[in-house]
C-alpha cells in the first residue's frame, strides 16, 4: 500500500501553477512550514492570551517573535470539521465531516478534496503529519492518503479506545496506560527527526498534539503538587515544543521557517479557559470557536505585533499555498482568503463574506463586521435569534437583538441563503469492529 495518489497529484499539479515569489513580501525561497495544534486548548489558558497559572517560555517565545491573532476563529465548534476546513480551505460541510468521527466510522475526509498537504507537496514539499489525525481511522482515510509522505500518530482523541500507534498506514502497537505519557515526547523525537532529515528542502511539518484533550496521562515531573493536571499538560507541551524550536535554530532554520500554533476549538467543559469569552467546545459562541493563533517567522513578519482583525481557520489553505508559490484550485468553492497581509502588517486586508458556522446541516451563527447573529445550537435552533456587538461585547453577555432589528433581519437573511447549499446529513449507526471498544468508543473507565 503506497502513500502516493498519482491521479489526485497530477489534478493537483496542473491546477496549482506557480505563483510570482514577490507574493511572500520579501522572499523568493520557499519557506518552510510548521503547523502546531493543540487539542481543545482555551482562548485563556495562555499568559500571552490573559493566562496567569501557566508557564508556557516555549509559547510566549513565539507570541513574541511573532504575530499574535486576536480574533481568530476555528469554522467548527469541535475538532474533526474543525481539522476538515484546515487542510482543505473549505467549510466542513463540503468536505462531508460535519462532526466528531469515532472510532470504526465508516467514513472520513473525502479523498476527492485536495488538502494542503497535496498542494504542497505538488509545489515541491516534504510532508509530515504528526499526532492526532481524526479525520478517518480506516486505511483510504489517513494521512498517507491525503497527501502527506508519512504519518506518526493516533487516529482519534484520547478518550477514544483502543489507544492507537500507526505508523503511514498500519497499526504499530496498541499503547498500554502507562505508555501514554510519554507519547508527547514520542511525536516530539518524530518532528525532529523529520525536520533534521529535510533541511536541505522546503518541508510541511503538521503537528497536532493530542493534550490537552483529556483524559490527561502526563510524566510525573508535570504533575506537581498545587496544580492542576491540566496545567501540567500544557507545561509538558510546551516543553516538547521548545524542543523542536530549539532543533530549528541549531540547524539554522528558524529564520527559514514559518511556525504558527493554534487550537482546533474551544476548552472541554471539565478543564481549560476561555478567559472573558462565554461557551466552550460545541458552542458557537466566542469560547467555542475563537482561539489562539501566534505566526512566527522571525526577518520575515514583525515581533510582538497583536492584529485584532478577524480571521478563520479555512483562511489558512490559501495564505500558505501562496506563500509556497502555488495557486488555489479553481474547480471547487473555498470559502477562506490569503491572509498574508494581516500576519505580514503590509498591503491591504478586505473581508469579502461573513464567517458562518454549520453545525450538521443547521446554521448556528454568522459573524458580519461587528456583529454576530445566533440562530441555533448544536442540537436545535434558537426561538429567537440572539445578536451581540462582539466588538464591544467580546463575551456575548448583552443580546442587543430588540435595539436592531434591521441586523437581525440582514443576518437572518443571509442564513437563510447560506443554508440551501448545505446538504442534509442523515445520522448513521454502524458497528465497530473491535470488541475492545465501548460502542461509543468513548473511553469510560
Amino acid at each position: 500500500m503506497t502513500c502516493a495518489r498519482w491521479l489526485v497529484l497530477l489534478a493537483i499539479v496542473s491546477c496549482c501553477q506557480t505563483a510570482p515569489a514577490a507574493e511572500t513580501g520579501s522572499r523568493t525561497e520557499k519557506p518552510n512550514l510548521i503547523w502546531i495544534w493543540a487539542d481543545n486548548l482555551g482562548y485563556g489558558d495562555l499568559a500571552v492570551y490573559g493566562g496567569r497559572s501557566v508557564r508556557t517560555p516555549a509559547i510566549d517565545r513565539l507570541a513574541a517573535e511573532g504575530v499574535r491573532l486576536t480574533q481568530y476563529y476555528v469554522a467548527h465548534t469541535v475538532c474533526s470539521p474543525s481539522r476538515a476546513a484546515l487542510l482543505t480551505g473549505r467549510q466542513p460541510f463540503r468536505t462531508g465531516v460535519v462532526d466528531v468521527l469515532r472510532p470504526d466510522s465508516p467514513t472520513g475526509l473525502a479523498n476527492e478534496e485536495i488538502t494542503l498537504a497535496e498542494a504542497l507537496r505538488s509545489s515541491g514539499y516534504a510532508t509530515q503529519a504528526i499526532g492526532k489525525w481524526h479525520l478517518g481511522d480506516r486505511p483510504q482515510y489517513l494521512p498517507c492518503r491525503q497527501g502527506f509522505d508519512s504519518y506518526l500518530g493516533l487516529p482519534y482523541s484520547m478518550d477514544m479506545l483502543p489507544t492507537l500507534l500507526i505508523r503511514d498506514d498500519r497499526v504499530e502497537r496498541r499503547l498500554p496506560g502507562e505508555e501514554v505519557a510519554h507519547v508527547t515526547e514520542w511525536l516530539t523525537d518524530e518532528a525532529i527527526r523529520f525536520v533534521t532529515a529535510n533541511k536541505d528542502r522546503p518541508f510541511f511539518l503538521y503537528f497536532s498534539h493530542t493534550i490537552p484533550h483529556p483524559p490527561l496521562v502526563i510524566p510525573e515531573e508535570f504533575r506537581v503538587g498545587g496544580r492542576s493536571t491540566y496545567e501540567g499538560a500544557l507545561e509538558y507541551m510546551d516543553q516538547q515544543i521548545g524542543r523542536l524550536m530549539e532543533t530549528l535554530d541549531k540547524l539554522g532554520l528558524r529564520e527559514k521557517t514559518l511556525v504558527v500554533f493554534s487550537s482546533d476549538n474551544g476548552p472541554m467543559h471539565s478543564e481549560g479557559k476561555a478567559g472573558a469569552l462565554r461557551g466552550r467546545i460545541r458552542d458557537s459562541y466566542e469560547g467555542g470557536v475563537r482561539v489562539p493563533l501566534l505566526a512566527s517567522w522571525p526577518g520575515t513578519l514583525p515581533a510582538g505585533r497583536a492584529v485584532d482583525t478577524p480571521a478563520i481557520a479555512y483562511d489558512i489553505f490559501p495564505t500558505l499555498v501562496h506563500l509556497a508559490g502555488g495557486k488555489v484550485p479553481d474547480d471547487r468553492a473555498y470559502d477562506g482568503q490569503d491572509i498574508w497581509p494581516l500576519l505580514s502588517g503590509r498591503g491591504e486586508f478586505h473581508r469579502k463574506a461573513p464567517f458562518f458556522w454549520v453545525y450538521d446541516d443547521r446554521v448556528t451563527a454568522v459573524r458580519d463586521g461587528q456583529w454576530k447573529l445566533h440562530v441555533g445550537r448544536h442540537d436545535r435552533a434558537l426561538a429567537q435569534p440572539e445578536l451581540y456587538d462582539v466588538e464591544s461585547d467580546p463575551g456575548e453577555s448583552h443580546n442587543v437583538a430588540a435595539q436592531h432589528p434591521q441586523v437581525v433581519a440582514r443576518l437572518q437573511a443571509t442564513v437563510n441563503e447560506y443554508e440551501k447549499q448545505i446538504p442534509k446529513v442523515w445520522s448513521l449507526k454502524y458497528p465497530v469492529r473491535d470488541p475492545a471498544r465501548l460502542p461509543s468508543g468513548i473511553r469510560r473507565e
